[in-house]
């Protein structure tokens, strides 16, 4: 097993074709066929099928691609440290933020973090737990700012626990249902879901609490931006954390639907990989982050 081997398989799930890797990789696509073709018969297995359609992954190949990523990135990064300690390369982070929390969250630590620390280069990515922990396992992300109930899983991470909150039930200025004040009277309501369903997300525990079924009405979106824009252009409601309604741009579009009941309470925690080290400008954003969660969300 090479690592142009695992780059190429890498290439092709993301692409879907020989022909689309191929050009990807800048290799010709006897080149690619050949070296996924040592690959399998390497490791004595079949990693794609092919198709009209195109390429998709086998059990086995879907297995091997979490761990060609994370290969990929482990070595990457050793890279990365050689040309720093050669004096060649800048710092650069790469952190996963939950779109629940990050508008608000992340644009005053990266306006102070790029003043203390000009050289660095940051990458943020918006996501779900869903999204951001399988990046986080296979190394694309350096480090996660996401958001957990009580009973989940965190194995193979380190989680240190930042703040705990409840969210709160959003929808458009003069919504027809602003004064319900329980789930039961917002169920028939179109609902803008930050995590899928069968996930055990605040929503579906919330209702579920109540000997109610989850809305059927509901769409799965965990872009902050789309999830604002729909809300105030509809009778669409959706669970936000407090913190946003403090942003001018969102204040003047939505309002609060306070329930009687109170919803779960969420903990904002920083995910780090057990067997990994954060490297210190990503231990340096990580602080950072840290702070200005728990500044916020204390004075919430």
């Amino acid at each position: 097993m090479q690592l142009g081997q695992l780059k190429v398989l890498c290439a092709i799930a993301e692409t879907g074709s020989i022909r689309a890797a191929a050009r990807t990789l800048g290799l010709s696509q006897p080149s690619v066929t050949k070296s996924l073709r040592v690959l399998e018969q390497d490791l004595d297995v079949v990693l794609v099928h092919r198709s009209s359609q195109g390429i998709v992954l086998t059990e086995a190949g879907r297995a091997l691609l979490p761990r060609a990523r994370g290969i990929q990135a482990e070595v990457q990064k050793a890279r990365e440290d050689m040309e720093r300690l050669a004096g060649r390369a800048r710092d650069s982070v790469t952190v996963g933020v939950a779109s629940v929390i990050g508008a608000w969250l992340v644009p005053p630590v990266l306006t102070r973090h790029g003043r203390e620390h000009p050289g660095t280069i940051v990458r943020v990515i918006e996501g779900t737990q869903e999204t951001l922990l399988p990046m986080l396992r296979d190394g694309s992300i350096d480090f996660a700012v996401c958001l957990r109930l009580d009973d989940e899983s965190t194995s193979g991470f380190t989680v240190r626990a930042l703040a705990r909150f409840r969210l709160t039930v959003v929808g458009r200025k003069g919504h027809p249902l602003r004064s319900a004040r329980s789930l039961q009277e917002l169920g028939s309501a179109h609902w803008i879901m930050t995590r899928p369903r069968g996930k055990g997300g605040v929503l579906e525990q919330a209702f579920r609490a109540e000997g109610l079924s989850i809305p059927r009405s509901a769409a799965e979106c965990d872009s902050h931006a789309i999830k604002i824009s729909t809300l105030a252009q509809s009778d669409a409601l959706a669970l936000v954390a407090k913190p946003m309604l403090n942003e001018p741009a969102v204040a003047a579009l939505l309002e609060e639907i306070p329930l009687s009941k109170p919803l779960p309470l969420l903990t904002a925690g920083l995910y780090t990989r057990s067997d990994v080290r954060l490297a210190p400008a990503c231990r340096a954003l990580s602080l950072a982050l840290e702070a200005e969660c728990k500044k916020i969300l204390r004075l919430n």
